[in-house]
């Protein structure tokens, strides 16, 4: 072919497909382009967590899930404390699912939701914020078994090395069990222990009894006969307003979470006992009495508010109000008077409770509930004491700056009761408990002056009739000749 011919036919071609290509750009080749198929999309919206629902309870999960084509379903799950996922149900259809719990205690739980389209493509949310399936009562208390179960070493310490849980304990057709060791209580002669419901105390010093309503409408035992309070040590039967009606109306420092219901309604009591004013949430003194209701705690990790002020141990450790009145009786300061004592020490402006007491531990029986030594405030006096029976330790310090001025249950003699005093300061002076007490003895006189040495001193020492320790006898006058100037460096 000629050349020309040749040349003038390629261009007829490429402009033949040429126009081709544009016919095909203004009509989209007569295709429908293929659909898309996107994974689906989901956000959980309920629970939006920091609640707490009841074990057996119900939970409303909702989400909103979309797709391009459709959500063929969501399948929910759960974890708890980040704990192996549990399956809620699968293929869940619409936007909200009614899950019942399981009857058991959780914590930290957060709800996962999986949403599936046709072409098993999925994706997935959480909740985002914590809950928990735990037990718990109207007034959001969730009772010291709870907080075991993430603080085991607090509540060993307090329900096995203090008497605070066992201020009042529940009688289950036997006796109550406390720790230490301690010997099982009797009841009170001719009663047996389906007699009574509730044990007051019995742990430390003393045990006083609540019948049942079947026995005495649920009031403290009060018989005419008397014998009605078991005392620790020594072991006997002492009278508690013998032939007197008793209500229990002591729980505000007794249990946990005390409501008084002194309204004449016994439906209004605890157990429906008559004779019982008021109702608990726990018995005896746990965790919330202290820290407060726990339920927001436990189901959202929110803080607690605790209360560690001097005056909030005051509100329970003392007598009469959080005075500085010191009642007294029978020749000994009353019982549970602590903070009355302490306001009246020189303590009471420089340290509080918890500088030298762990609120978790007892001091009854060595238990560490003492975290500070004498010595850290008083180097000088721990150092230099012209008397030491005990040693330079705390022992000595405490035994004659705490003698037991104060009566619980059975005082040794007139000297000794059974429960150290919180005044601290001894009156060297050479006058006895007379001058300690007013003219009737219902009140410590000169609290300030310090303690009478013959609480301190007689506890070692006998006075002029033979009473007291097992020591040499001592006159008020030797007595105080010795312990005047008795820290002075030599």
């Amino acid at each position: 072919m000629h050349p020309f011919k040749k040349f003038v036919l390629s261009i007829a071609m490429i402009g033949l497909v040429a126009g081709v290509g544009a016919c095909g750009d203004d009509d989209n080749g007569g295709t429908t382009p293929p659909p898309t198929d996107n994974p689906p999309e989901i956000t959980m919206t309920a629970p939006s967590g920091g609640a707490a629902v009841l074990p057996g309870g119900t939970v409303t999960i909702a989400w909103t899930a979309t797709d391009d084509n459709a959500v063929t379903g969501v399948d929910l799950s759960y974890t708890a404390d980040g704990v192996a996922e549990t399956a809620i149900t699968t293929d869940a259809q619409g936007a909200t699912f009614d899950w019942t719990t399981p009857d058991e205690t959780l914590y930290g739980v957060i709800i996962k939701g999986v949403a599936k389209d046709a072409s098993n493509q999925t994706a997935e949310d959480e909740t985002t914020d914590i809950f928990a399936v735990v037990q718990f009562s109207e007034a959001g208390y969730v009772t010291g078994s709870a907080c075991q179960d993430c603080h085991p070493a607090a509540y060993t310490a307090v329900f096995e090395q203090s008497g605070h849980p066992y201020k009042l304990n529940k009688v289950e057709g036997a006796a109550p069990t406390y720790p230490n060791g301690q010997p099982t209580l009797p009841t009170p002669a001719g009663t047996t222990w389906d007699d009574f419901s509730y044990v007051i105390g019995g742990y430390g010093w003393k045990a006083r009894f609540i019948g049942t309503e079947e026995f005495n409408q649920g009031y403290i035992y009060t018989p005419a006969a008397g014998e009605n309070q078991w005392n620790l040590l020594p072991e006997i039967w002492t009278d508690y307003f013998a032939g007197e009606l008793k209500p229990y109306d002591c729980g505000q420092c007794h249990t946990t979470g005390w409501v008084d219901s002194d309204d004449g309604d016994a439906t209004n009591n605890q157990d429906g006992l008559t004779g019982f004013f008021g109702t608990f949430e726990e018995q005896g003194i746990s965790c919330e009495q202290c820290h407060g209701p726990g339920v927001n705690h436990v189901s959202s990790g929110a803080a607690l508010t605790t209360d560690t002020s001097d005056e909030f141990c005051g509100s329970c450790h003392n007598r009469g109000g959080i005075n500085a009145d010191i009642p007294a009786s029978g020749g000994f300061i009353r019982h549970h008077e602590q903070y009355n004592e302490y306001q009246n020490s020189a303590h009471s402006a420089l340290i509080g409770c918890n500088d030298c007491h762990d609120p978790h531990l007892g001091t009854r029986y060595d238990n560490g509930g003492f975290i500070e030594s004498c010595s850290t405030c008083h180097p000088s006096e721990a150092a230099n004491n012209a008397h030491i029976p005990f040693g330079t330790g705390d022992e000595g310090c405490i035994t004659c700056h705490m003698p037991q001025a104060t009566k619980s249950a059975v005082a040794e003699n007139i000297y000794v009761g059974d429960v150290q005093t919180h005044i601290f300061a001894l009156n060297p002076a050479a006058v006895g408990k007379d001058a300690f007490f007013n003219m009737d003895g219902s009140l410590v006189a000169t609290p300030t002056d310090g303690v009478t040495l013959d609480f301190a001193c007689y506890q070692c020492h006998v006075d002029g009739d033979g009473v007291g320790g097992s020591n040499s006898a001592k006159t008020l006058e030797e007595l105080s000749a010795k312990a005047t100037g008795i820290h002075t460096a030599p």
